[in-house]
């Protein structure tokens, strides 16, 4: 239900993107023709930007007052034909059309941009979850039933989200932590997570098995590394990495072991994600893989 609202909202925000132009056309073309006496015009602190107030008569007699929009700093004291619409005066003319143009426009390119990218992660959603082969692909909080026609099928939650983690060593000053574990269908924890953020970087995922004793870490590798994040062991041992799909930077991941070996992917088909295990992968791979696209949902909550 989730992804549909998503998908919904998309449009309807960018028809909401054309109500300003829309309004304004009408005010220009057909709006109430009036004379406007401006009393003054002045900004306000800062970068405001210019307030212009007075009175105004229709060709009717109907009066009103208070601000007209669509005038500079020399109207002040003026009197000026404008034209009478749904939000108030407007004198005609570019600099009336020129602010919330430019806003509608930075509006739709941007809602443009986003279905574009949902689009795409639609695609590859679809393929990811088209391909043949062992049961193991799960949309986020899903699981999805692999069958021999290829088809996925969604049930009930099989893993449960919530519940709190012993916690490991405390994180450093400045850094928040998240705690959440993940269980199996049956209720048991197979593992708990501990999400650190610090600033504008990249969250660091502390994976640790039930009893808290052993665990691994996901956190951003440096330049040098194989992957755009490095799985670890806890004295910081290479495991395996987390590499951007090829022709993606972000939205789509490979996971691979210390020798390269696919073990999962994942993709995004925006909100939700969807995961495939491969049969080369080992559990612990998949304990990370999982843990990894999890907090993937988590990281901007």
């Amino acid at each position: 239900m989730s992804h549909i609202l998503f998908r919904a909202a998309i449009p309807l925000a960018m028809i909401g993107g054309l109500f300003w132009p829309a309004v304004l056309t009408y005010t220009f073309v057909a709006g109430e023709r009036a004379t406007a006496q401006v009393a003054e015009c002045h900004r306000g602190s800062g970068r405001s930007p210019l307030t212009c107030t007075g009175t105004w008569r229709t060709a009717d007699g109907d009066t009103g007052s208070g601000e007209i929009y669509g005038l500079s700093r020399s109207d002040a004291g003026r009197t000026v034909e404008v034209r009478v619409g749904p939000l108030g005066p407007y004198l005609p003319g570019l600099k009336a059309a020129a602010a919330p143009v430019s806003l509608s426009v930075a509006w739709l390119a941007s809602f443009t941009a986003l279905t574009v990218m949902q689009v795409r992660a639609a695609k590859r959603a679809r393929r990811l979850l088209a391909e043949p082969g062992p049961r193991g692909t799960w949309p986020s909080r899903k699981c999805a039933d692999r069958h021999g026609q290829g088809r996925a099928h969604a049930r009930r939650p099989a893993l449960g989200f919530g519940g709190h983690a012993s916690r490991p060593a405390s994180a450093a000053p400045g850094v928040k932590t998240t705690h959440w574990e993940v269980r199996a269908p049956a209720g048991q924890p197979l593992f708990r997570v501990e999400m650190r953020r610090a600033g504008k970087f990249a969250p660091e995922l502390v994976v640790r098995d039930p009893s808290g004793v052993s665990g691994h870490i996901i956190r951003r590798a440096g330049d040098n590394s194989p992957g755009g994040d490095a799985l670890l062991a806890l004295d910081g041992a290479w495991v395996g990495s987390v590499v951007p799909a090829p022709g993606t930077k972000r939205g789509a991941y490979e996971f691979r072991d210390d020798r390269g070996v696919m073990a999962a992917r994942s993709v995004s088909r925006m909100p939700e994600w969807v995961l495939r295990l491969e049969p080369t992968g080992s559990p612990l791979l998949t304990r990370l893989a999982l843990a990894f696209t999890i907090g993937q949902l988590r990281r901007y909550r």
